[in-house]
């Protein structure tokens, strides 16, 4: 993931603090952020550097999403806090099929699924793969630049450890399709994917079970010991995929901003605030 990052942005490369970029806010105020769809800053940051970037930004608003797992430094500087997030990972094992450790729910979707005909096959469509996740983010009404998000799946599939997936019906007709990706460290993570909405009920829903289900049987196949479902912090998607049995594993978030902007910021953008 961090090479495709720095093929397709090299003006957005690695840094001591990791994958990070300068931006204006609608208001005018100047944010340092983890780059869009980046699930992460990356491993190779370090407690000195991160507190190093939070105390010396000259930004307004500073935002810096750690990998699942790596705890906080200690010691913050002023007006910097840490949120607690997270994501949902399920173990894998090339000896054991992943389906059979799902709740009785899920892998009933599975097998209805099959029974219906549905099929995962690989896909390099990239403006399909393109469509499919910007038809999930319009509908949750959450802003895309389609042109970025290409230029990304178009060096993230370069990756050996990359693989996409669409889902199709019987009749041929695509329903669900995902882009799953490494991060060098034992993860497939579910970092792209999305659905057309399907006149039959249910079988989006299905479609991406078989989906899920495919990639995680792939993966364990390829020697990943650790599914990674993504961290969605949308609650429905969230529920959705807590129902495979999958628990969560801490995410944490540094935020940074001044007093002064605080309560812009807390009816603004909640999401940058501990609960």
């Amino acid at each position: 993931m961090n090479a495709a990052w720095d093929r397709a942005f090299p003006d957005c490369t690695n840094d001591a603090a990791g994958r990070r970029k300068a931006t204006k806010l609608k208001w005018g105020l100047g944010a340092l952020a983890t780059l869009p769809w980046a699930q992460d800053i990356g491993q190779t940051a370090d407690d000195t550097a991160l507190k190093a970037v939070l105390k010396n930004a000259k930004q307004t608003l500073v935002v810096l999403d750690l990998p699942a797992g790596m705890a906080p430094p200690t010691g913050l500087p002023a007006n910097t806090w840490a949120v607690q997030r997270h994501t949902r990972q399920m173990a894998l094992s090339a000896e054991n099929d992943p389906i059979e450790d799902w709740p009785s729910t899920r892998r009933k979707q599975f097998r209805r699924a099959e029974r219906e005909g549905m099929a995962a096959l690989p896909c390099s469509d990239l403006s399909l793969l393109v469509e499919l996740h910007q038809a999930a983010r319009i509908r949750k009404g959450l802003t895309s630049d389609e042109k970025a998000l290409k230029r990304l799946l178009a060096a993230l599939l370069q990756e050996a450890d990359t693989h996409a997936w669409t889902v199709q019906d019987a009749q041929g007709e695509t329903l669900a399709g995902g882009v799953f990706h490494g991060a060098n460290d034992g993860r497939c993570i579910y970092g792209f994917g999305g659905q057309f909405r399907s006149q039959r009920p249910g079988d989006s829903s299905r479609a991406t079970v078989l989906l899920i289900g495919h990639a995680m049987r792939h993966a364990a196949q390829m020697g990943a010991h650790t599914f990674d479902f993504g961290g969605s912090m949308d609650a429905g998607v969230d529920r959705f995929y807590a129902e495979f049995g999958a628990p969560t594993t801490a995410k944490h978030r540094l935020v940074r901003m001044s007093p002064f902007w605080r309560p812009l910021f807390r009816w603004r953008r909640p999401d940058l605030f501990a609960t």
